[in-house]
């Protein structure tokens, strides 16, 4: 596998991610990093913050037996890494793997950098606050939907979650394998298998192999329905 490359690049380079506009302010370095390439590892120092310019990421736990899980997917404009923010007393080393699911430029920034920003940026200290309180909630609905939901609706929930983040990075389909997909919701891949063809019978969703494409309007009132008593 090849090498990430990396580059400096300025301030003014600088893309602003997704609600968090001071990150724009600091220099960082710009990474690409090929298919299939490991971002960061499980125990490597939390001193960075990164930000998607292009490609997607996913993020990954593994159990003490070694089973990996899908947290998360993260597009164009996304953080990741920020528990980083979070302090060395919460996480001093990373506890996930980040993974780039396609060709992926990152920029990286240092978070004593950022600290610097906050300090005397009040806004940016808000954003920080938003942006960490987002994915508590994300990680909320996650384990909610872990817990309470059968496969069909952890699958129904995460497809619609997962077009709505894809339609914000400018994707029109969310390009995961049933593989990924099962990974994401806690499932076997022959059980996510079954339950697409079966969506795909009922029209709310179209796919081809890595490509769905759900009917959103018809897939969130398929949902609701189901939950009426």
């Amino acid at each position: 596998m090849m090498a990430p490359s990396a580059m400096n690049v300025s301030q003014r380079e600088a893309s602003s991610p997704h609600g968090f506009p001071a990150l724009s302010k600091l220099s960082h370095i710009v990474r690409t990093f090929w298919r299939g390439a490991t971002i960061y590892s499980p125990d490597d120092s939390t001193t960075s913050l990164y930000s998607i310019i292009s490609g997607r990421v996913k993020i990954l736990r593994a159990s003490a037996s070694g089973q990996q899980k899908i947290i998360s997917i993260r597009y164009r404009g996304d953080l990741f890494g920020e528990l980083a923010l979070a302090g060395g007393a919460v996480e001093a080393r990373r506890s996930d793997e980040a993974v780039a699911l396609d060709t992926t430029r990152v920029a990286v920034f240092r978070v004593e950098d950022f600290w610097s920003v906050m300090r005397d940026d009040p806004a940016a200290a808000r954003d920080a606050l938003d942006c960490l309180t987002t994915r508590l909630d994300q990680a909320h609905r996650q384990i909610e939907s872990l817990v309470f939901d059968d496969n069909p609706r952890r699958l129904m929930r995460a497809l619609l979650d997962l077009s709505s983040e894809a339609s914000r990075a400018g994707e029109a389909s969310v390009r995961l394998t049933h593989e990924e997909i099962a990974g994401l919701i806690g499932s076997a891949r022959e059980v996510v298998t079954g339950l697409m063809l079966d969506l795909r019978r009922r029209g709310l969703i179209d796919y081809k192999r890595g490509e769905v494409r759900p009917c959103l309007p018809k897939l969130a009132r398929f949902l609701e329905e189901e939950e009426l008593p």
